[in-house]
């Protein structure tokens, strides 16, 4: 085991200081020195009145926070507990640092039961690729494993994205591989002075590869380095219990002719494997948009959907590779503010999409041809786009949306599915930047600054806050 993961409660370091972000930072969205910490839940379901819809086995299991980590004089990766606004609360749970200098955001698995970690290190003649399993239980690790791939050329890097295949024991691993390949002087005139000076300029080619892990027996299998160089780095993937489905892109390559005869931007492609084939099955041409981790889940068909330009679902057929497109309706509003756009899949098949930018909530049902379940509209929120990506919840049993108030007032909402109906509300005025839902039903909303952490019941009485210098970028 690597000494980056030996002791999850070691403490964290502090971010790095100076150099430039790197390529493979931007690639993942991420600046500075990424961080995941483990929260125990709050409150036990059973005292609270909690619905039984809400498993038995999940109330027992951390809530994961994952983010930068702000410069400090005294770093650290606790979360330390405030004054709770009501006398009544119970005192607040110390967090559990787990891991630093991640590659990419975690993954937290369809039974939420393990949250998938990669970290990239480079090694004589390559990088090694460690992906760990961590159970949400215990927050300890459950099962790690590492694969080398060799023959890169320093300075090469390597955007990995786990994929969680439901009812499976692997785990795919799509690798975004770019190595610089070649380097060149270019000039750059400074506009104020008319003087020129001379940089160095890098550039790259980027293809992919995958590799499989097997959960049961820690082993992993790859990497197969796929034939599709050069592409752009970024894709999209996501699994079925028998296969991988991956969105890539051709890179646009330099065409003299441009100016008198324009080509059309490439397709993206896709490619379906069965799990642990490098050989797809299926390889067709897909619509655009060019795919860059946009939502996209499972079916309970066996199909799978992903979310486009926030207004609509591509369909794909995981028999032929068809794929078929549908708009969104409540969804397809043209709104000048930028929105942060969801989809999740629920035990009960339906799908959850919220689109805060536009005040929209909707609940869709795949076996009834994406019929609009439900419709809930609500003030648009303060933040509706940015890290937390999370700005509205539906609750377990189905039956309420809770989401970021108003942009005037802040604070959380709550409305009935059923009706739309706005049911409760509290505001002392905060504004929040995302909001979840912890599985005991205990709702989080997480602020830009301190107390970052604000803790609600499900009837948005408040509970506590607390303190932590993790930028907050998702929980899981």
């Amino acid at each position: 085991m690597s000494r980056r993961w030996a002791g999850v409660a070691r403490p964290l370091t502090s971010p790095r200081q100076g150099p430039p972000v790197s390529r493979r930072e931007l690639l993942a969205g991420g600046i500075g020195a990424s961080a995941l910490i483990a929260l125990p839940d709050l409150t036990n379901p059973a005292t609270r009145g909690t619905r039984s819809v809400i498993a038995a086995d999940s109330a027992g299991r951390h809530v994961f926070l994952y983010g930068a980590l702000q410069a400090s004089s005294s770093p650290g990766g606790s979360v330390a507990t405030a004054v709770t606004p009501t006398s009544g609360s119970r005192s607040l749970p110390a967090a559990v640092p787990v891991a630093t200098s991640l590659a990419a955001a975690p993954v937290l698995s369809p039974d939420q039961a393990t949250v998938a970690l990669v970290t990239v290190k480079a090694v004589p003649g390559g990088s090694r690729v460690t992906l760990t399993l961590v159970d949400t239980a215990s927050a300890n690790v459950a099962r790690q494993g590492s694969v080398t791939l060799t023959g890169l050329p320093a300075g090469t890097n390597i955007l990995p994205t786990p994929v969680f295949a439901p009812g499976s024991a692997t785990v795919p691993l799509v690798l975004a591989i770019t190595v610089p390949t070649g380097k060149h002087l270019i000039r750059k005139l400074n506009p104020h002075t008319g003087s020129a000076t001379a940089h160095t300029a890098t550039s790259w080619q980027s293809h992919h590869a995958l590799a499989y892990f097997d959960s049961a027996t820690g082993a992993f299998a790859g990497p197969f380095h796929l034939a599709d160089q050069p592409s752009l780095a970024l894709s999209t993937a996501v699994a079925t219990r028998h296969d991988l489905f991956v969105w890539t892109t051709r890179e646009p390559q330099p065409d003299p002719g441009a100016k008198s005869r324009p080509k059309s931007p490439p397709l993206p492609q896709l490619n379906v494997y069965p799990l642990g084939s490098a050989k797809p099955r299926l390889s067709a041409p897909a619509p655009a948009p060019w795919p860059g981790g946009e939502p996209a889940v499972p079916l309970a068909s066996g199909d799978v959907a992903r979310l486009v330009n926030g207004r609509c679902l591509q369909v794909c057929s995981a028999r032929t590779g068809e794929v078929t497109q549908l708009t969104v309706g409540p969804l397809n509003v043209n709104r000048a503010k930028p929105s942060a756009v969801t989809m999740q899949a629920r035990p009960d098949g339906t799908l959850f999409l919220t689109k805060p930018g536009n005040g929209r909530a909707i609940v869709l049902d795949p076996a009834r041809s994406f019929r609009v379940k439900a419709d809930v509209s609500f003030p648009v929120p303060a933040a509706p786009l940015g890290a937390p990506w999370s700005k509205a919840v539906l609750s377990p049993s189905g039956d309420t949306v809770f989401v970021l108030g108003a942009a005037k007032t802040g604070g959380i909402s709550a409305y009935d599915v059923a009706t739309g109906a706005l049911t409760a509300s509290y505001s002392q005025g905060q504004q929040f930047a995302g909001l979840y839902q912890m599985p005991s039903g205990t709702l989080l909303a997480v602020a830009a600054r301190n107390p970052r952490l604000a803790f609600f019941s499900s009837t948005l009485s408040p509970l506590g806050t607390a303190d932590t210098n993790l930028h907050v970028s998702a929980v899981f």
